[in-house]
C-alpha cells in the first residue's frame, strides 16, 4: 500500500501538469469530420480547480481569449454546442489550462451537409470559398468568413470583424505583433520600441499559453526590441513588462526553451 500511495504522489503532479483536450462530434460519433448542423463537445482533461482559456483562429483572423470557466475538483471542463452557417471554413484552436497548453492543437473543417448525388458550385477567392450546393432542406449556399465578418468562438463568444480602413494606429501595430508571435518576427516595425515591444505582446495573449516556436518568436522579438539601447525611447528603457512576460513565459516551457528564455532576460536586463 505505501508503494502505491507513493506512486500516486508522484504521478499526479505529472498529470496535473498534462492537460489534453478533445474535440467530439455528438451528432454523428462515428465520423472524424464536422458538417453544419453537427453537434459537437469539447472535454478538457487536466489538473483540479484550473482556469480555462482558447484562442481561436478563423482565417486570418484571431481571438486570445479570456478565463472562460475552470475544471471541476475531479480536473474535468467541458462544453456543447452546434455548427451553424456561419461556422463553415477551417478553424484552429488553441486551448490552454493554468499557464499550460493543452495537446493537441485543434485543427479542423466544418463542411456543408450537401447531398452525395446533388449539385454544387464551388468558387474560391484567395483563401475565401463560396459553396451552393444542394442539401436535404433544398439549395443552399455556404461562405467562409471576410475580415469584416464576425465569428463565433467555441465557448460561444461572438468575436467583432476587422475593419481595416477604420483601424487606430494601436491596432495595427498590435496586428503587426500578432503576425510576428504566430508566425515569423522579422518585421521591422518590431524593433527598437524597448519594453512596449513586451508590454504589447503579454496584452495581445493575456492568459493564454504559447507553443514553443512562438515562444521562440516572442524571444526574438524582444532581442530586436533591445539591441540598440540608444535608440528606445525614454519611456521604454525600463524593460519591467518585458521581464514579466519572460518569468510568465518560463511556467509552459520546456527546459531547453527555459535556457532560451533565461538568456534573453539576462539580455534585456543588461541593456
Amino acid at each position: 500500500m505505501r508503494c502505491l500511495l507513493f506512486l500516486a504522489a508522484t504521478t499526479i503532479p505529472v498529470l496535473a501538469q498534462s492537460p489534453t483536450v478533445r474535440l467530439s462530434n455528438l451528432s454523428r460519433p462515428d465520423s472524424a469530420d464536422f458538417q453544419v448542423g453537427d453537434r459537437f463537445e469539447i472535454v478538457i482533461t487536466a489538473g483540479a480547480n484550473q482556469p480555462v482559456s482558447v484562442r481561436t483562429a478563423r482565417m486570418a483572423h484571431s481571438d486570445w481569449g479570456p478565463i472562460i470557466g475552470w475544471t471541476d475538483s475531479s480536473g474535468r471542463w467541458s462544453t456543447t454546442g452546434q455548427f451553424e452557417e456561419s461556422d463553415f471554413g477551417s478553424w484552429f484552436e488553441v486551448w490552454t489550462v493554468g499557464d499550460k497548453l493543452a495537446n493537441p492543437i485543434v485543427q479542423f473543417s466544418v463542411g456543408a451537409p450537401c447531398l452525395k448525388d446533388g449539385h454544387g458550385f464551388l468558387s474560391m477567392s484567395g483563401p475565401n470559398m463560396a459553396l451552393l450546393c444542394d442539401t436535404a432542406w433544398g439549395p443552399q449556399s455556404f461562405k467562409t468568413p471576410s475580415d469584416p465578418d464576425p465569428f463565433r468562438t467555441p465557448d460561444g463568444r461572438l468575436i467583432a470583424g476587422r475593419q481595416r480602413s477604420s483601424m487606430t494606429t494601436e491596432q495595427f501595430q498590435a496586428e503587426i505583433m500578432q503576425y510576428s508571435i504566430t508566425s515569423h518576427p522579422t518585421d521591422i516595425r518590431t524593433r527598437e520600441r524597448g519594453d512596449a515591444a513586451g508590454a504589447l505582446i503579454a496584452k495581445i495573449i493575456g492568459v493564454n499559453a504559447l507553443t514553443e516556436e512562438e515562444t521562440g518568436n516572442v524571444l526574438s522579438i524582444l532581442h530586436a526590441a533591445f539591441e540598440q539601447p540608444d535608440r528606445i525611447p525614454e519611456e521604454a528603457r525600463d524593460p519591467s513588462a518585458s521581464v514579466l512576460l519572460l518569468l510568465n513565459l518560463v511556467n509552459s516551457a520546456s527546459n531547453e526553451v527555459k535556457q532560451q528564455i533565461a538568456e534573453t532576460l539576462a539580455f534585456v536586463q543588461a541593456q
